[in-house]
């Protein structure tokens, strides 16, 4: 594949083109760790930053945060809370009720002030650290080249 090479006044080549903002806008969105971006579009970390700051582009990932949704039927004796998270990607949005008891929500929000951090923060932190939980647990489960040699030797 053939790399079009974009030149500026001064002779040197232009690294961040409009097709690569678009591409880190895209990998940001996704997800995507500053490394790992400025690693897939050629660049350092440093340089990634400093134009995405100038174009005014954030880097932070975006979380996922709970939203709070009133109960569907008055409360009785006390309030009910609940919890949602609220989705977007590409456009599109989905909410989604989390199933918690009130014991569950009643724990939640002792830790998250144990912790010092919202209610929310706390179970979107907790949502990621399950939802990338499988990749960590697969990546354990390969085994390494060195291990795989000892065991040739040994073998």
């Amino acid at each position: 594949m053939r790399e079009i090479v974009q030149l500026c006044r001064r002779g040197r080549q232009v690294k961040f083109t409009p097709e690569r903002i678009e591409q880190i806008k895209n990998l940001v969105e996704r997800g995507k760790r500053r490394e790992e971006i400025a690693e897939l579009i050629g660049v350092t970390v440093g340089s990634l930053q400093v134009t995405c700051s100038r174009l005014g582009i954030s880097l932070r990932r975006p979380r996922l945060k709970p939203v709070l949704t009133p109960p569907s039927k008055p409360a009785k004796a006390a309030d009910v809370a609940r919890f949602a998270i609220n989705m977007r990607y590409r456009g599109e949005e989905r909410t989604t009720e989390l199933p918690l008891t009130q014991d569950m929500i009643t724990q939640l929000a002792v830790e998250a002030a144990f912790r010092g951090v919202p209610i929310c923060d706390l179970i979107g932190d907790l949502l990621m650290g399950t939802l990338q939980a499988p990749a960590r647990n697969e990546a354990a489960l390969v085994p390494s080249r060195a291990a795989e040699a000892e065991r040739a030797e040994a073998g």
